[in-house]
């Protein structure tokens, strides 16, 4: 079946036709999405949430304007910033500051009680960082992304990237303290 085909079975509300859709994309799909989006699950849910905006969107899609595959392509890359975003925003705050301590402060990680107050402390601090700081900053310590592949996805210069994590870890640092973290 061709694109166009397939479109038009789409567009009568043939189900068939969105899994043969998702048979010839979902290659595509997967690898224009794995391009921001880290974690299986997460892949998978965005690869999912693409089918379901082209089905969805099956009656206004238009050929004429861009290909099929353009308009899936599009639909994946809107996915992945979105899956990215909603990941960044609900981040587990316990791998970054467990994981990359070097703020210049030594943090009680040791006492349950210390740890957890500690762990709301740095959470609510990065939340408060602005836009789009906070992604960057997420991005780098908890997705653990390269620099290079910050800037990229963020349309920056790596430089800019350092300077922008070199600046909100010395913040993060005196936030914390600021807010009362608990010391070794």
């Amino acid at each position: 079946m061709t694109d166009e085909e397939i479109l038009t079975l789409i567009q009568q509300n043939d189900t068939s036709a969105l899994d043969a859709l998702m048979e010839r994309y979902k290659t595509l799909v997967s690898f224009i999405i794995s391009q921001s989006v880290r974690g299986s699950a997460d892949i998978e849910e965005a690869v999912q949430d693409t089918f379901f905006k082209v089905w969805r969107n099956r009656s206004s899609i238009d050929t004429e304007r861009r290909s099929l595959k353009g308009y899936i392509s599009m639909v994946a890359k809107s996915c992945a910033e979105d899956k990215r975003r909603s990941t960044a925003r609900h981040a587990n705050t316990d791998d970054i500051s467990e994981k990359e301590n070097d703020l210049g402060i030594d943090i009680d990680y040791e006492d349950e009680a210390a740890k957890k107050e500690n762990m709301r402390i740095i959470a609510e601090t990065i939340r408060e960082m602005p836009s789009p700081d906070r992604e960057i900053f997420i991005d780098r310590y908890y997705f653990r992304l390269a620099v290079k592949d910050i800037a990229d996805m963020h349309g920056l210069k790596p430089k800019k990237v350092e300077n922008i994590l070199a600046r909100r870890k010395k913040k993060l640092g005196k936030e914390l303290l600021k807010k009362g973290i608990i010391l070794s």
